[in-house]
């Protein structure tokens, strides 16, 4: 569930020229993502007796069948009667709230959704699934400094998880302006914070290319950027993705920003794509002048 809109991009997977080059740079710069998206491991909880795990799996199982948009009623409500029973049966285990929690979100039962995340985290206060999924809500509530908090709780509490890394990165990037008061840090800082974050998430899902280049493309957000880093971020972008020319378009920019002008000529030569023709060629005016 994406709680922002995706940025605008002449450099999207279907680009369309644009007339302005510094228009090009702001969107550039203003850092492609998907943004948050809540992830819901429900039967992979942590501290679930194995009962109750075999239970939480037959939910969901049956909660699958609900996304036919011919079930009736009454199905939908022996579903979510199995989640309820679960919690019933089990109203200390933190899977089993996280589990009815996450059901109902994703079936219209919001606040109640958000009681029972809230009752998992009043059990296990250091629950990352719990946390990850309040941060959420919180964001779309518009409280950013305690959606924030709960992606840094998540982050601490379970720092393997790319999905988590990648969220709080996404609040620190999109909404610092925010939290540099909520959590006096100036914006440089916060942008450091969210580079890391970004970088963990593809560190820790290196197949990913929303991760790949949610961290490339920061580095034309921050105030000091290493362009040697950035190009081995957009090398590896260049690895996973089918549009090879958007990234030599990038490898050309930060190739650009090394004072490296046979590279950059050597990547644009290589973009064949119309669609880039005009940044294509602002690009290779800025390489004659070095």
């Amino acid at each position: 569930m994406s709680l922002f809109r995706k940025s605008e991009s002449y450099d999207s997977q279907q680009p369309r020229g644009r007339s302005n080059w510094s228009k090009c740079k702001r969107a550039a710069a203003a850092l492609f993502i998907l943004l948050f998206t809540l992830v819901l491991a429900r039967a992979q909880s942590i501290g679930a007796s194995a009962k109750t795990w075999i239970e939480i799996k037959a939910a969901d199982k049956a909660a699958e069948a609900l996304a036919n948009p011919n079930v009736t009623t009454k199905e939908r409500l022996r579903v979510e009667q199995m989640y309820y029973q679960l919690v019933r049966d089990n109203p200390q285990s933190v899977p089993a709230q996280n589990a009815l929690a996450a059901f109902l979100w994703e079936n219209g039962g919001a606040e109640a959704a958000i009681e029972h995340w809230r009752t998992a985290q009043r059990l296990e206060p250091e629950n990352a699934e719990a946390a990850n999924s309040l941060g959420g809500v919180y964001l779309k509530m518009g409280r950013v400094r305690e959606a924030a908090e709960q992606f840094l709780l998540a982050v601490h509490s379970e720092s393997d998880n790319p999905d988590y890394h990648f969220n709080l990165g996404n609040v620190e990037f999109v909404l610092r302006q925010d939290l540099t008061a909520a959590w006096k840090i100036d914006s440089a800082e916060l942008l450091q914070r969210a580079l890391f974050q970004f970088r963990e998430a593809s560190r820790l899902a290196p197949m990913s290319i929303e991760y790949a280049r949610a961290y490339a493309e920061t580095f034309y957000g921050m105030p000091n950027p290493d362009w040697k880093e950035a190009q081995v971020a957009w090398q590896h972008f260049f690895e996973l993705t089918t549009n090879r020319n958007f990234a030599y378009l990038q490898l050309a920019r930060v190739s650009l920003k090394q004072h490296k002008k046979a590279e950059a000529l050597s990547f644009l030569d290589k973009i064949s794509d119309s669609r880039y023709s005009e940044v294509k060629e602002k690009l290779r005016k800025q390489a004659e002048v070095f």
